[in-house]
Order: C-alpha cells, then structure tokens, then sequence
C-alpha cells in the first residue's frame, strides 16, 4: 500500500500538488473539458483543457469542478484529481495515501464533506484540513508561535483569504467568493464597454498577465484580437497598461477595504505586532506589476510579496506535512 504524503491546493483556478520528499510536482489549471452526454466523460483536463475554452464543438462542454472555494461538480472533481495524481506518477499507487487539503478561511461542514467524498473516490485514505492562510503563512516561512500572530492576504484565484493567524488558529479572518479570477472577467466586461470590442477568457488572462499593473506610469502594452460588437467582424486595437488599470484595481481596492476592516477588529496587541511585521501577501494575483507600492500607500504599513505567491499554500503544507506535531496543532477538527 502507498504511504505517499501529498498536500493538494485544489483551488477553483489552479490546482498545486506537492509530495513529501518531491516538492511541488504539479500546477495546473483546475479546468475539465467534457463530453455533453450523459457520461460526462473527461476529455482533456489542466492545461490541455484549459487551452480549449472557448474552441469546443458542441459535444463538448469546459468545466470548472471547484467554484469560489467550493467543489460543485463532484464527478468532474474526482476525474480530474485522479488524473491529475496519475500525471504525477501516482496511477493505481496512490490507494492509501495521506493528503492535506488547503480549504478557504472558515470553510463549513458541508463543504469539508465535499472534499472527504472526493478523497475517498480517488483513495485517499486519511485527509487533513487546513485554512489556507495559515498554509501561507507557513510557505512563506513568517516567523510564528501562538503568541505571534501575522497578518495573511491570500489572493487565490476562485477566493481571497483574509486573516490574522498563529499557530493556535485563525484569530480573525473572512474568505470573500472572488479572487485573481474577477480581474480577468473584470478586463472583458471593461474592454467591450469602452472599445467595443468582446474578447475571451484566454486573451483576458493574457492581458491580465502581460500589462495589467497598478503603476499608472506603466508603458506596457499589447495587442488584442477579439470580435467587433457591432460589425460581428474580428477587429484588433492596441492596448497600453495605463487602457485597463481600472478593471485591475477594482479587484485590489475591494480587497484592500475587506483588509481594513479585518484589521480594525483585532484586538490591540495583535493591531501592534502586525503593524510592526507588516502585511503578508500571497497568490497568483500577487504578480500584479505595481502591487507593493499601491499596497503600501493604500495601508501605510511594510508591505511583503510573497517571492512564488502561486505556490505559498502548497509549500506551507509541506511544512505541515512533514511536522506531525504541527499538523495536528493546525488541522481543522471534521467528524
């Protein structure tokens, strides 16, 4: 029987996997492409799937199993995952492996339960728990004990984790249904407003990444092909940083006034060590040009960036995983 260890960041826009003793060994979109009939059979998953959005015949249909933290589509979980744990070289071992799971900040029993349903279908045969910002905390290697607390803002795809915490738990935290993921549909919405012009999931997220920035000096720019909204013909227009900084910051400024208002709650030991350590930020959104600079006007406080955001939660369970004591310090209580 496999005795593999695994920490699995199944977020609704990319799913991490990590193996005790191999690191990070997999990060790929958490997207399914899948038939229409009633099999539902997976057809392409991860990056291959991920590059069909948008492309697909009628036959076959893009699914996203994990939406805003919470798994919605059981059967396409479970066939993503196993094929997911299969490209890692785990095919027909992983039956007995152990897993922690990296769940949003104040998850519900319900959707703990979700999870557990989709371990067991892939044979995992013990789960672990753990609100991913303390795993971010943990990847990003803060110094913290239970009497220093640090201050997380994980800014995942799907959700975006809020929180102060220590290694005895979430002092104060709220998980918000949107993260990196609105900044996208945010830029789809804005370019066919002011240009006129509808362009998909896939050039959004390349726009996002290769221009979006929060410096208004940025000179950046890109082209953007999509289909003219009142011609129906394929059109392109040339964009700059400075053409969609409004989209990006609706998403950061939203989060920055969430933050505050987390912070004004704290009690006023813990409103003193934070404001000593700074505020600690971790996810893909993080690479957002800019970002650290807005931040630190935005709070007058040290702003850190994480060094891999993207990868924080995973690398924090391996820290977890790889310490039994602090694993069951850390791991949420389920029936």
């Amino acid at each position: 029987m496999a005795t593999e260890k695994l920490v699995i960041d199944f977020d609704s826009a990319q799913t991490n996997i990590y193996m005790l003793g191999g690191g990070v060994v997999l990060s790929e979109p958490t997207v399914a492409a899948v038939s229409t009939d009633e099999k539902n059979q997976i057809k392409a998953i991860g990056e291959d799937a991920w590059r069909l959005i948008g492309k697909t015949a009628k036959n076959t249909k893009i699914v996203f199993p994990v939406f805003e933290g919470e798994i919605v589509n059981e059967k396409v979980a479970t066939n993503t995952l196993k094929a997911f744990l299969e490209k890692v070289g785990l095919k027909g071992s992983f039956v007995g492996a152990q897993a922690l799971f990296s769940v949003p900040c104040g998850v519900t029993a319900e959707m703990v339960e979700k999870y557990k349903k989709v371990a067991k279908s892939c044979g995992i045969s013990k789960v672990f728990f753990v609100e991913s910002p303390i795993l971010s905390a943990l990847g990003q290697r803060i110094p913290m004990n239970d009497s220093s607390p640090c201050f997380v803002v994980d800014m995942a795809g799907g959700t975006t984790n809020i929180a102060a915490v220590s290694l005895d738990g979430v002092i104060a935290g709220i998980s918000v249904n949107f993260g990196g993921n609105k900044i996208t549909t945010d830029i789809i919405d804005y370019v066919a407003d002011t240009y006129g012009l509808q362009i998909g999931l896939l050039t959004a997220e390349k726009l996002k990444k290769e221009i979006g920035s929060l410096d208004e000096n940025d000179a950046l720019t890109a082209v953007v092909n999509g289909r003219d909204l009142k011609t129906g013909a394929p059109r392109s227009i040339s964009l700059k940083a400075m053409d969609i900084i409004n989209p990006v910051k609706r998403y950061f400024d939203k989060i920055a006034e969430l933050s505050l208002a987390v912070l004004r709650k704290l009690p006023p030991e813990v409103s003193a060590e934070i404001r000593h350590a700074g505020i600690y930020l971790s996810g893909g959104a993080t690479s957002v040009y800019g970002l650290e600079k807005y931040y630190a006007n935005k709070f007058g406080m040290k702003i850190n960036v994480a060094e891999n955001g993207m990868m924080c939660v995973a690398l924090g369970g391996g820290v977890a995983m790889g310490n039994l004591s602090l694993l069951k310090k850390i791991a949420l209580e389920t029936k």
